[in-house]
C-alpha cells in the first residue's frame, strides 16, 4: 500500500541529460531534500469540506520520508533552513515543535537560515537549547563566525561526515552573507563564501569523502557564483528563493566536472528525491524526482495528531482561525504578477492596500511585494489563511504581526519612493510596491532613478501634485524602512489596529471575494526588457543577446567586467549599490558590437553586494532597446 501511495503521489522527472544509469555496481544513496518550511506544520491552500487544508504540512511530508525510508536503505534527510516565522504556528511556539518534529523524522542536517535571526541570536539560541534539549540533530553553516556569541557555538558547526555502506558523504552548510534588515548583533556572516567553500572541500575529501555536499540557504545566484568558482562540489542542496526545480540545475565547475544545484519550494509544498550511485569514485545520478505534497497524500497520523494539538494552542492564543470562515474566494489571489502582460499590480497587492484604506480613509495605501508572504487560493478563507498571507513582523504583547501606520509624503517623496521600488528590476521583486488609490506606468529599460512615466501618475483620478502632501497609509514594517532608505514623512503615527486584523475585516465584507490585476501599475516597453517568465519571483530580463558576466566574483578591490553586445548603439554600464543608487558610472559611448571589458576599482567602496546594469540604446529604430543586470559582492 505505501508503494501503491508513493506512486500515487510522486511526479517523475527523468533528467533530459546523459546520463549513465547503474543498477547493479556501487553504492546507491538517496538524498530527500526540503527548505523554507517557515512553521507551516499544518496543511494550508485549498481546502476539504471540514476545511482542512490539502497542501503541504508536516505531517504529509512525514508520510512521503515514511514511505522512502522504509523502501530505499541509504537515505539522506536534508533540510534548507529557514523553518523561522510564516505562521500562526511560529508566532506562538517560535518554531520549537518543528524543530523537535523534523528529529523525530529522522533529519541528518539543516543549515542556518537568514530568518532564523530575524529576532536576534539569543531568541534562535533560545529556540534551539529547548528543541533540542533531549536530543539534536546538526546545524551546519561554515560561514557563520559565532566567536563572539557563544550560546549558539554547541549547536551549528561547519560540517559533517555520513557514511553509507563504506561511502563518505561530507556535507557542509553555507549562510547568505549579512543581511542589514536582520538582527545578527555579535553573529558574523563571512562574505568570502566561495573561499571558506573552497577550505571545506579540501577538508572533507583529505578526510577521505567520496562525495561532497554544499547545503545552501544562499538562494540560486550565489549558488551558481559557487559552483562556477569552486571544484570539488557534487551537489548544492539549495534554499532561500522558495524555487521548485524540476530537473537539477548544472554548472560547470573550474575541473570541468558539473555540480547540480538542486532547490524544493517551499512551506512543505514539495520534496526532492534524488538517487545516485557512487563507484569507485565516480558519483552517477540515476533519477530526480519532485514529489508534491497535494491532495493525494494521506497525513501521517501520529504527527498530524501533534498538529492538531498545536492548533489548538493557537486557537487559545489568536481565537478560531482554522474553522471560522470570513468569506469565500472566487478565484486564487495570486502575489506575483504575470509576466505575459503588462500588469503589475497583483490581486494581493490590491486586496491588502485596499482594506488599509478601507479603514483609514487615507489618499492611497502602500505595501511592497516582499510584505506579502502567500496568496490566498479559490474557495473559503480562513482567518489562518490571511495570517499566513501577511506572516511577517511580530508584536510581543499580542503575538500578531505588523501594525498599520499612516502619514503624511510630498508628492516628490512619494515618486523618489516608486523610483526605489523599481529600483531592482530584474533582479529581485521583493520591494516592488503595490498601490491603492494610485495609478502610474514605469518603462524598465530607463537607468534606475528614471522609470517612472511622470505625467501616467494618478492619484484618485487626479494628476500628481509634486508639491502637495498625500495622506498614506503603510504597515509597521514599511514605515521602519522610510528613513533608511532617504525617504522624508510627517505625521508618521503608528495605530493600534493591527494588518491581520484589518484585512480580515475586510473580506469578511464581501460574500464572495473575486480580486484580480486591474492596470493600476502598467510596465510599458516590456518586451524590452522581460522574457516570458512563469510568474514566479526573481524573473529573469530577456537579454539572452547579451553575454555578460564579471570575475572574480566576490572580488577584492577589482572586478573585470565582460560583455558582448550584438548591436551597434549608445552604451552604459552603471553600479548600483543595495538602495538602488548609482555609486559608479563604467562606460558612457557610442560603441559597435563586438566583445569588451571593463574593470571596476571599488577601493573605495564597503564591502557588500552591487548590482551593475549594461544598457544598449540601438543606432538603428529597427533594433530593440537592450540591457543586462549582474550582481557581484566586493568581499574585503
Amino acid at each position: 500500500m505505501k508503494n501503491m501511495i508513493k506512486r500515487l503521489c510522486i511526479l517523475t522527472v527523468v533528467i533530459g541529460l546523459q546520463w549513465t544509469v547503474l543498477f547493479a555496481q556501487g553504492v546507491k544513496i538517496t538524498l530527500v531534500h526540503l527548505n523554507d518550511t517557515h512553521s507551516h506544520l499544518d496543511a494550508f491552500g485549498p481546502k476539504t469540506s471540514s476545511l482542512e487544508g490539502t497542501i503541504g504540512g508536516i505531517a504529509k511530508a512525514a508520510t512521503v520520508i515514511g514511505t522512502i525510508k522504509s523502501t530505499d536503505p541509504n537515505v539522506l534527510l536534508l533540510h534548507g533552513g529557514d523553518f523561522f516565522q510564516g505562521d500562526p504556528m511560529f508566532n506562538t511556539y517560535f518554531g520549537v515543535p518543528e524543530l523537535e518534529l523534523l528529529k523525530s523524522l529522522g533529519f541528518d542536517a539543516m543549515v542556518v537560515g537568514n530568518h532564523e535571526f530575524h529576532f536576534g541570536p539569543d531568541v534562535y539560541a533560545n529556540v534551539v537549547s529547548t528543541a533540542f534539549a533531549s536530543g539534536s540533530f546538526p546545524i551546519l553553516s561554515a560561514n557563520i563566525d559565532l566567536s563572539g556569541y557563544p550560546p549558539l557555538q554547541p549547536w551549528i558547526q561547519p560540517s559533517i561526515m555520513k557514511t553509507y555502506d563504506g561511502i563518505k558523504v561530507g556535507i557542509f552548510g553555507l549562510t547568505i552573507p549579512e543581511d542589514p534588515a536582520y538582527m545578527l548583533g555579535p553573529v558574523v556572516i563571512n562574505e568570502d563564501f566561495p573561499t571558506i567553500a573552497g577550505q571545506m572541500v579540501e577538508n572533507l575529501r583529505g578526510s577521505g569523502a567520496d562525495v561532497v555536499i554544499c547545503l545552501s540557504h544562499m538562494g540560486i545566484y550565489l549558488d551558481k557564483i559557487l559552483a562556477a568558482n569552486v571544484p570539488g562540489i557534487d551537489f548544492i542542496v539549495g534554499a532561500h528563493d522558495h524555487f521548485v526545480f524540476t530537473q537539477p540545475v548544472p554548472v560547470v565547475n573550474p575541473a570541468g566536472k558539473t555540480t547540480y544545484i538542486f532547490q524544493a519550494g517551499q512551506f512543505y509544498e514539495d520534496i526532492g528525491e534524488l538517487h545516485f550511485t557512487v563507484d569507485n569514485g565516480v558519483v552517477t545520478i540515476n533519477d530526480y524526482t519532485m514529489i508534491p505534497i497535494d491532495a493525494s497524500v494521506s497525513p501521517e497520523p501520529g504527527v498530524k495528531a501533534i498538529v492538531d494539538e498545536l492548533k489548538q494552542g493557537v486557537v487559545a492564543k489568536f481565537g478560531d482561525i482554522y474553522n471560522t470562515v470570513l468569506s469565500v474566494a472566487a478565484n486564487d489571489l495570486v502575489k506575483v504578477y504575470d509576466t505575459k502582460t503588462p500588469l503589475r499590480d497583483t490581486p494581493m497587492g490590491n486586496l491588502v492596500t485596499d482594506a488599509y484604506r478601507a479603514e483609514t480613509h487615507t489618499d492611497l495605501a502602500i505595501t511592497a511585494n516582499g510584505l506579502i508572504s502567500e496568496q490566498l487560493y479559490k474557495g473559503p478563507i480562513v482567518g489562518a489563511d490571511v495570517f499566513r498571507s501577511l506572516g511577517d513582523g511580530y508584536d510581543e504583547e499580542t503575538g500578531y504581526g505588523f501594525r498599520l501606520a499612516t502619514m503624511k509624503i510630498q508628492g516628490s517623496e512619494l515618486i523618489k519612493g516608486m523610483e526605489i521600488g523599481l529600483s531592482q528590476l530584474g533582479i529581485d521583486d521583493d520591494i516592488f510596491l503595490q498601490f491603492s488609490g494610485l495609478r502610474f506606468s514605469y518603462d524598465p529599460t530607463q537607468p534606475v532613478g528614471s522609470r517612472v512615466i511622470l505625467q501616467s501618475i494618478e492619484i484618485n483620478g487626479a494628476p500628481i501634485d509634486p508639491t502637495a502632501k498625500y495622506s498614506v497609509t503603510v504597515n509597521s514594517g514599511l514605515a521602519a524602512l522610510l528613513g533608511s532608505i532617504g525617504i522624508s514623512v510627517e505625521d508618521l503615527t503608528m495605530l493600534s489596529k493591527f494588518e491581520i486584523d484589518v484585512v480580515d475585516s475586510f473580506i469578511s465584507m464581501h460574500k464572495t471575494l473575486s480580486y484580480h490585476a486591474q492596470g493600476r501599475i502598467l510596465e510599458q516597453n516590456r518586451k524590452a526588457f522581460w522574457g516570458l517568465g512563469n510568474g514566479v519571483k526573481n524573473h529573469e530580463p530577456l537579454m539572452s543577446e547579451i553575454l555578460m558576466t564579471n570575475a572574480p566574483n566576490p572580488f577584492n578591490p577589482s572586478t573585470t567586467i565582460r560583455y558582448q553586445i550584438p548591436i551597434d548603439g549608445f552604451v552604459h554600464i552603471w553600479v548600483y549599490n543595495m538602495l538602488g543608487q548609482q555609486v559608479s558610472t563604467l562606460i558612457e559611448r557610442q560603441m559597435t558590437k563586438g566583445s569588451y571589458e571593463v574593470v571596476w576599482n571599488a577601493s573605495d567602496k564597503p564591502s557588500g553586494m552591487y548590482f551593475y546594469r549594461l544598457d544598449v540604446a540601438p543606432a538603428r529604430a529597427t533594433d530593440r532597446h537592450l540591457m543586462r543586470i549582474g550582481k557581484m559582492i566586493l568581499a574585503k
